[in-house]
């Protein structure tokens, strides 16, 4: 399966820990007042790694990332069994503080259809929210629109659920070195 790999520095690293820490898509782009159709539903998992681990303290640190889902599609132009994939990576200062921070962005998805067939790619502009869940979790939210290829001109919202957040690493000798979570997805064309 093909993978994009693109590189970002500074603070669009933290753009790419919270996109790939993500994920449930909303009806529309945020504030949409317009009735929509559903396109698409996915389900996967993220996973996100920090080397050196985070702390409390600011340092550099290399981050490399990836979120795989498996969609239905209801929209007759696409495949109905589609499987994207989200990577990336770069270098940036960061610490935990920092993960906690809503940030904005762009990325891509690469899809393929259930069986390995290249399809298509999609680019899309984000914006970011984090906020608890039950039992301990916590759920970072993005929203966004397509900006090209597959779903071009749909709303987004992805969101994950990160259930092994240890926070307490940041005080440890070790750090942060790895976060991961559920990932849910839909991509909404508006009427």
């Amino acid at each position: 399966m093909r993978h994009i790999r693109t590189l970002f520095h500074g603070r669009a690293v933290l753009a790419l820990l919270l996109a790939l820490s993500f994920v449930t898509l909303a009806a529309g782009p945020a504030g949409a007042a317009s009735s929509s159709v559903l396109d698409a539903t996915c389900t996967g998992g993220n996973t996100t790694t920090y080397q050196p681990g985070l702390t409390n303290t600011p340092a550099t640190v290399t981050v490399q990332g990836t979120i795989s889902m498996d969609c239905v599609s209801t929209d007759l132009t696409t495949p109905l069994l589609l499987h994207g994939t989200i990577a990336g990576g770069g270098t940036g200062t960061l610490s935990c503080a920092l993960l906690q921070s809503p940030t904005s962005g762009s990325s891509t998805i690469v899809w393929t259809t259930i069986g390995g067939g290249s399809y298509a790619v999609s680019a899309y502009d984000y914006t970011t929210s984090l906020s608890p869940g039950t039992s301990g979790t916590t759920v970072l939210t993005l929203t966004g629109t397509v900006t090209s290829g597959l779903y071009e001109g749909d709303g987004i919202l992805l969101a994950t659920v990160f259930v092994n957040l240890d926070l307490a690493a940041c005080s440890s000798p070790t750090g942060l070195t790895s976060r991961s979570g559920a990932v849910t997805a839909e991509f909404s064309s508006l009427l």
